[in-house]
Order: C-alpha cells, then structure tokens, then sequence
C-alpha cells in the first residue's frame, strides 16, 4: 500500500469535549427529538446525575449552557422547563456585527425581502383576529407619529414613534405564521429600528425644511394605511407598492438623495 496514501492531507488538533458539554448535547438532541416537550420539565439535577452516570456539578454547567442558549429555563428552587426553543439569543448577538452607517441600503433591501415575502403569505393566512391587531398597531402608529410630528427634536417622541413603527411591522411578520422570518426579524431588530429612525427623522426634518407639516399624510396617502388595507383586502399588488414606497425602495418625492 502507498505509505503516502495514508498521511493526512493536514493535521487536526482533536479537541477534547467536557462532561458538560456531552450532557449539554444530548439533552438538547432529546429536545430536538421531542422526547421532552416545550414547557414540559426536565428530570432534576439529581436525577440527570444518575442518568449519565456523572457529579451533579457538571449537570448544573450543562443547564447553564442550555440557558443561554434558549433551550430551557431554570426556576430557583423549581426546576428546569423545555422552552419553545427559538434562535433569538444566539442571532440577536449576532445582530452587533452589521450595525454601520454603510450597511443602510443592504437593510433596506434586507427588509424589503423579509416584509414582503411577509405581506404576501399575510394576505393568504392572516386571521380575523390577526388583522384586528394589525389595525390597533396602525393606530398607535399615527398617534405616536402624530405627537412626534409636534416634536420633532424630542428624543423620547422620536424613540415612541419608532417602538410604534416597529410594532407594526413586527406583527405583520407574525401574520405569516413563519417562525424562522420571526427569528430572522427578531435579529436584525436593531438594524431596523435604526432604519426606521433615519427615516422618520429625515423625512419629517425635510417636511420642515420645505414649510411643510412634518405629520403623516392624510390616511388615504399613508402607506402604513395602505398596507394595512391591502392586507384586509386581499389586494396584493396595491400592498407590495405600498411597502416599497414605505421603505424609500420606490422613492418617495421626499426622498431624494436619502
């Protein structure tokens, strides 16, 4: 046999997993598995010992582990509980990478592939009751916009308008009944956040500077109406349109050069 045919192409350090860590595996490819359900609680710390034939310390690491990463929740003097597990903590972490001037057209463009791949499956299986939230969201939207635009150098307004904005966006996205885009959404929730920012704030500054009053348009020229409509509405063309122009991808006329 060729000796050569038997080096390694390169060397790799193996790496030596800990107790913890091998427990942490596994008790989260059970999760995984189903074998103990979301909200349901894990055998004790005592008992997981006994189960993997290990001292209860190197349990307690792996619960730690598993709580940071979301998989399950521990109660002081209760026990630890299996939690709907979602990739919230992990990619929201992620999130402080891509905060950068530079990076404001790639969420633009970001938000427009999430929020209106979002619309569209929204319109298709939102329920009653999903777009009577969506209507409440709308409304605390223009109220808040409305004293924004009254304020437009409180920081506080600025910030409520923004929560506003961003709450109704948010619910939109769970009207698709997707929870991988409700992650993904939750993750960049920053990035967006500093999106909307810059838009309200340069839009309603512009209004100013032209003499204008820097509040909403009339509801029937309001794209947040408009989206809210179409997804009522069932009307998807108009609501695609309408997002777009909310988000400057088709620019408004105030717009120009933002």
């Amino acid at each position: 046999m060729n000796e050569r045919a038997l080096r390694p192409v390169h060397r790799v350090k193996i790496q030596r997993t800990s107790m913890s860590d091998q427990i942490c595996a596994s008790i989260k490819k059970d999760i995984v598995k189903g074998v103990y359900q979301a909200g349901s609680k894990l055998p004790s710390e005592a008992q997981l010992a006994e189960i993997f034939g290990v001292n209860r310390l190197s349990v307690r690491m792996a619960l730690q582990k598993l709580n940071t990463l979301g998989f399950v929740e521990t109660k002081v003097g209760d026990g630890s509980y299996v939690m709907p597990y979602s990739l919230r903590p992990i990619l929201n972490e992620i999130s402080v990478l891509y905060q950068s001037d530079e990076k404001y057209s790639e969420v633009q463009q970001l938000r427009g592939l999430l929020e209106n791949e979002c619309l569209k499956i929204a319109i298709e299986n939102a329920t009653e009751e999903e777009i009577a939230q969506l209507k409440l969201r709308l409304e605390h939207y223009r109220k808040t916009h409305l004293m924004y635009a009254r304020n437009v150098d409180d920081e506080q307004c600025l910030e409520d308008v923004v929560d506003a904005d961003f709450a109704f966006h948010y619910q939109v996205v769970k009207m698709s009944h997707n929870s991988l885009y409700k992650d993904i959404y939750y993750m960049v929730q920053q990035l967006i956040r500093e999106h909307i920012t810059k838009l309200i704030f340069t839009r309603a500054h512009r209004r100013l500077e032209r003499g204008e009053d820097p509040a909403l348009p009339n509801s029937e020229n309001d794209t947040h109406v408009q989206i809210y409509e179409g997804i009522a509405s069932g009307k998807l063309d108009e609501t695609i349109n309408a997002s777009k122009r909310m988000l400057g991808i088709i620019p408004l006329d105030i717009d120009r050069d933002l």
